[in-house]
Order: C-alpha cells, then sequence, then structure tokens
C-alpha cells in the first residue's frame, strides 16, 4: 500500500545508511527530498535533493515552507538530533524527541545520572574532563574504558589495560569531542549487545536484542560487529531483572512515542548499559521485519508525517524480541591503508541460500580507499534467519568459503572472516 502518496518527506544527511530510509519511503509512495551541506549517496536515490547544511535551519525553514514538506526524519546520527528537533519546532512538524531525550542521548554523564537514578547499571566513572592528572590516574584500576564525552558510534573510543595506552587513547577521544572533553570508566568484561525498543502512545516492546561478536583480530566491535546474532542470551536477564527499570526511566523522560537503543556487556548474570540513542541505532530492521512484522523504518517515517508511530505494538506480546528464529547479521570488512577494489566473488552464491533475508552490498568493484577516520569500512552485510545453531554455523562457513575480495594483485582486502564455529560451545 502506498501509504505515504503525496506526502513530502525531507530527510536530514544522505549518507548512506539514510540511503534505507529513502527506499522505505519512496517504496511507500512518498516524494523524497534530501538535504546535506555536501552531495552524498542519498542524493542519487531520493526525488529532490537540496545543498543546505541540517544546522541551517533557517535555510531549511524557507525551503520546508516554499515545498510544503509533510514531515522530516533522521537517523543514525546523533548530531543531527538537535536540527532535527530545532526545525520540526519551528514548522509545527512531529518530532518524537525531546530537548531531554537529546541531552541524555549525546552526553555520557546525563545519561549516567538518569541511568543511577532509575537503578539502570552502568560503569563506575573515573574522570570526565580534558587532563589527566597524577591523583586520578592512581586511582584507576585497569582496565578502563576512554571515549569522547559526546562522541556517538565508538569513535575515538578505546580499552586501555595501562597507564600508556590511557594517556595515547584520552588524547585520541578528546581530538574526537566537539567539546574536547573525555571519559574514563570502568571497562566492563564480557559479551557486548545492542537492543531496540520501541514506543508508540507511550506503550513499548523490546524488538530485538543482539550480541555482538568480533573476529579474532579485532579487540572489540567498533562501528560493526563482525557477526551480530538475536535474540541475545541475556534476553532473559534483562526482561526479567531490568526491563522495568528502563522503562520507568524513559517514561520518566517523556518518551512516548519513537525508538531508542541501548549498548551494554552481559556476563552471563550481570548487565551493564554504557551508551544509548534516541535514533536508528543497529541496522538490523530487516531481520526485525522477518521475525516480528515490525519495521522500525516505516514507523519513523510514520511518525515524521503523521505524528504516529503506525504500527500496534499493544498487539505483540511483551516478549516480543524472544525471536523463534535464531537471527544473525554477517559484515564483510575492508583492510589495507590505501587500495582499490579489483574483484568481488561470491554474491550470486550468497543470494542462493535458503536462509538469506536480505543483502546489502555497500562497496563496489573500483572502489578506492584510503585510511581515515572511519574506524570500519564494510563492503558486505547479509542478513539471515535460520532455524538452529548448526544451520547457522554451515551457511556462515559457506559465506566465507564463496565471498572474496580482491585488490589487481589478487589479494584479499578483508579483514579476517568470523568462524562461527566457537557458537557451537555455547549451544
Amino acid at each position: 500500500m502506498k501509504i505515504f502518496e503525496g506526502k513530502k518527506l525531507l530527510v536530514l544527511g544522505g549518507f548512506r545508511l539514510a540511503c534505507d530510509i529513502i527506499r522505505h519511503a519512496k517504496a511507500l509512495g512518498a516524494y523524497v527530498i534530501v538535504a546535506d551541506y555536501i552531495e552524498t549517496p542519498g542524493k542519487y536515490l531520493a526525488d529532490q535533493f537540496v545543498l543546505i547544511s541540517a544546522f541551517d535551519t533557517d535555510k531549511l525553514e524557507e525551503f520546508c515552507r516554499k515545498e510544503k514538506v509533510d514531515g522530516i526524519t533522521t537517523g543514525f546520527v546523533d548530531i543531527l538530533l538537535q536540527p532535527w528537533y530545532d526545525i520540526c519546532v519551528r514548522l509545527g512538524l512531529p518530532c518524537y524527541l525531546t530537548p531531554k531525550l537529546i541531552e541524555v542521548s549525546t552526553n555520557k554523564i546525563a545519561f549516567k545520572e538518569a541511568c543511577n537514578k532509575y537503578g539502570v547499571p552502568v560503569p563506575q566513572t573515573y574522570l570526565v574532563g580534558n587532563k589527566l592528572t597524577e591523583e586520578i590516574c592512581c586511582k584507576i584500576q585497569y582496565p578502563v574504558f576512554v571515549k569522547p564525552l559526546d562522541g556517538s558510534g565508538s569513535r575515538g573510543a578505546g580499552v586501555c589495560n595501562n597507564r600508556q595506552e590511557l594517556e595515547k587513547q584520552f588524547a585520541v577521544a578528546v581530538d574526537f569531542s566537539a567539546t574536547k572533553l573525555a571519559i574514563v570508566e570502568d571497562y566492563i568484561i564480557g559479551r557486548e549487545f545492542l537492543l531496540n525498543i520501541v514506543a508508540q502512545d507511550g506503550e513499548y516492546r523490546m524488538v530485538s536484542m543482539f550480541d555482538r561478536y568480533v573476529s579474532s583480530d579485532r579487540g572489540s566491535a567498533i562501528n560493526y560487529a563482525s557477526m551480530s546474532m538475536g535474540p541475545s542470551k541475556a534476553v532473559d536477564v534483562y526482561l526479567e531483572d531490568i526491563n522495568d527499570n528502563v522503562l520507568n526511566m524513559f517514561k520518566s523522560l517523556g518518551f512516548k512515542d519513537g525508538l531508542f537503543f541501548l549498548q551494554g556487556y552481559s556476563n552471563g548474570q550481570r548487565i551493564t548499559f554504557f551508551e544509548m540513542g534516541c535514533r536508528l541505532g543497529g541496522s538490523y530492521y530487516d531481520l526485525e521485519r522477518y521475525c516480528i512484522g515490525v519495521d522500525p523504518i516505516d514507523m519513523i517515517i510514520s511518525h515524521a508525517i503523521f505524528g504516529t508511530m503506525g504500527e500496534n505494538i499493544r498487539k505483540l506480546p511483551k516478549n516480543i524480541g524472544k525471536y523463534n528464529n535464531i537471527a544473525v547479521c554477517v559484515n564483510y570488512l575492508l583492510d589495507g591503508k590505501k587500495e582499490t577494489i579489483h574483484k568481488i566473488s561470491g554474491l550470486n552464491e550468497i543470494k542462493q541460500l535458503p536462509s538469506l533475508v536480505a543483502i546489502d552490498q555497500v562497496q563496489f568493484e573500483g572502489y578506492h580507499y584510503e585510511s581515515d577516520k572511519t574506524v570500519d569500512k564494510p563492503v558486505l552485510s547479509v542478513y539471515l534467519a535460520v532455524d538452529n545453531i548448526d544451520q547457522l554455523v554451515s551457511d556462515v562457513n559457506y559465506m566465507n568459503s564463496v565471498f572474496s575480495v580482491e585488490n589487481e594483485q589478487g589479494e584479499s582486502l578483508l579483514k579476517e572472516k568470523f568462524v562461527p564455529n566457537i557458537l557451537l560451545q555455547d549451544f
């Protein structure tokens, strides 16, 4: 059904991940406009592109009034939350954000204060500032995690096991921070997870909880895990012990509609959170739609245009995030400092897998890349839904055997692939 037929949607930021929003909106009938300060991939998918920065609210307001825009949205990037809220307020258009929600999404201290108030577990903090003192360094018990106070996407963040690593990583974190402030906190050991929750008229449902795995050559997942798998092994602990506290916290913050994500670690018995955001977080919406029939992207588009999330989530069981399937996202990441993709093989074989839900080819033959501040460079993401762990291991091993990315000399350009056999030890 073309439920957005005749409606104009403005998407702030035309970066790669935002292209999914553009595709969804167009498929449902919307006329999609992308606004960005540079030409980005979304330009070539949208019905219209306008070269205006998301932070130039005066020009955006003038443009939206002239074009009679019906709704505005964004996703995946924290820095666009404030301008999104500001321009919607100016135009009287729907936006599920509030100033307080933006604060807890973008400021690590505000997030921790809210969590502590409502009994949501977070790590101990040693320092928030721009300078390491001898007094602070003597109090620290390693390992610690260092990150920008106002960062996102794990940029500028890292684990430190000694004083030398701390000083180096702290300088990197400060450099990545807009406020030039970094935070040093306990490093929580365990399996990292990402959970997504949607809200509609004050009713909440956790729609996914994925454990994140990394290959042996990576210390931790940065922007992209090597593989994510849901439902998380910690899903029961979360639902039984922590979910009510999390929902009470967000209700107190005025969160009635929209979506948010939380990141944390679980050691099997205890869960500790370190991050949140009031936006699209992981890229699991294809799996969420397949496993439970809920599509967060369509919901945020609906809210932007109509002021309602569209789906009736009250009909969903409260434990809907405990899938009957095993849902998996496998990411293949590029390696090397200065390379050009010459040949990509194995895509047709992967597309024939019965377990395939979706496939997202990010880069193509001829793509040239160099080292920069982008932490991970994905070339392919594959989404699978299987009935059991043996099928998962078999399918991922098969993909690993057929998929390759090479330079002109025939050398592999991929980071180490995730070997799923270790999962058999846990099932």
